[in-house]
């Protein structure tokens, strides 16, 4: 989790940030914030920046994206942006109608090259078309390609602050976010009371408060998908067994026709696929178990990886397991009965005739 939470201080959040309070779109007064900020012992640095919603044309090829307008000189003490630069320069105090692109973007990540949708292989000196959430439309040239082998980054495009100001028509040093570092680390949350005592009526977050919000968030989506997931299996499971034991008992209606003959009572025959369903369905369970755990211990001996230290094990959740087995056994008692039930019912004679 280390390189993780690095990317989170060296990009979005810096150590603490802060953001609109409420319903409000803006920090209406950043201007005003930033200098609160600065003044707060334990503060290196701070800074504000606009994020807003953009499309990117180039050649017919079109990418959504996060742009973020920012102050580029003060973003050398607040970010890794000036130092992730592979082809290019990072933006200057004069850099108007000029963007920088995210390597995932420009399409010339070896890392997320695969995943997303991309401009084409953009280069640095290519001329780009940016439509913004508004509508307005601007022509930018690439001053740069960034690269930090993180969504977050190679996904989102820089252009100077100045910019996305003029687009939206905003006055008075608007801001979506006001970034800050401090000067000693682990102090992020002393700091950030320092900045709440000073006067500061907006939200303000730690970027460890910003990183747990991502994670419950991502990991509340992947429950979802989970629990979803488990529900089809479960009905796909019950409709598969239903149709092979109503099959089955299609197969063999003279067989149960002739044991009604002898007096084998419905009931007695209705058990008896009842019974054999729970057989097959005993059968798939313990294969399925192999299976799974198989996979469970490997995952857990050899964890998926990402960002180069975030591990991913799985858990094994011995009450998960036992839920399953008596929700599949229970299923399969009442796919096999509801058929061998219907078929018993029939007449001797229409079932020994097969009718």
């Amino acid at each position: 989790m280390v390189l993780f939470t690095g990317y989170m201080q060296d990009y979005p959040y810096g150590d603490v940030v802060i953001e609109p309070s409420g319903d409000n779109t803006y920090i209406n007064n950043a201007d005003g914030v930033l200098q609160k900020v600065r003044a707060v012992e334990g503060v290196r640095a701070a800074t504000k920046r606009l994020d807003v919603g953009a499309s990117i044309e180039h050649k017919q090829n079109v990418v959504g994206v996060t742009l973020t307008g920012l102050v580029p000189t003060e973003e050398y003490e607040i970010s890794r942006y000036p130092y992730i630069i592979t082809e290019g320069d990072f933006l200057g105090d004069l850099s108007r109608d000029e963007i920088i692109l995210g390597a995932a973007i420009a399409g010339t990540s070896p890392v997320f090259g695969e995943i997303y949708d991309d401009l084409g292989e953009v280069r640095a000196g290519s001329l780009v078309e940016v439509t913004y959430s508004n509508g307005v439309k601007r022509t930018y040239k690439v001053k740069g390609i960034m690269e930090g082998t993180f969504e977050l980054v190679d996904l989102n495009a820089l252009v100077h602050y100045k910019e996305i100001e003029d687009v939206y028509g905003l006055e008075g040093g608007k801001a979506t976010s006001v970034v800050v570092r401090v000067d000693q680390p682990e102090s992020e949350d002393q700091v950030k009371e320092k900045i709440r005592d000073a006067g500061v009526n907006e939200e303000v977050f730690t970027w460890a408060d910003k990183s747990e919000t991502l994670i419950k968030q991502a990991m509340q989506s992947m429950g979802a998908i989970d629990t979803m997931s488990k529900f089809v299996s479960l009905i796909v499971g019950a409709a598969l067994i239903l149709i092979i034991i109503y099959i089955n008992i299609l197969n063999r209606k003279k067989e149960i026709g002739i044991l009604k003959a002898v007096g084998i009572t419905p009931r007695s025959i209705v058990l008896s696929y009842a019974f054999l369903s729970m057989f097959y369905v005993s059968l798939g369970i313990f294969a399925g178990l192999i299976l799974y755990l198989s996979l469970m211990l490997y995952f857990q001996a050899n964890p998926v990886i990402f960002y180069e230290t975030m591990e991913i094990r799985p858990v094994i959740d011995p009450m998960l397991l036992i839920q399953s087995i008596v929700t599949m056994l229970t299923l399969s008692v009442i796919a096999g009965t509801l058929p061998a039930w219907s078929v018993s019912r029939e007449s001797i004679l229409k079932a020994i005739w097969g009718r």
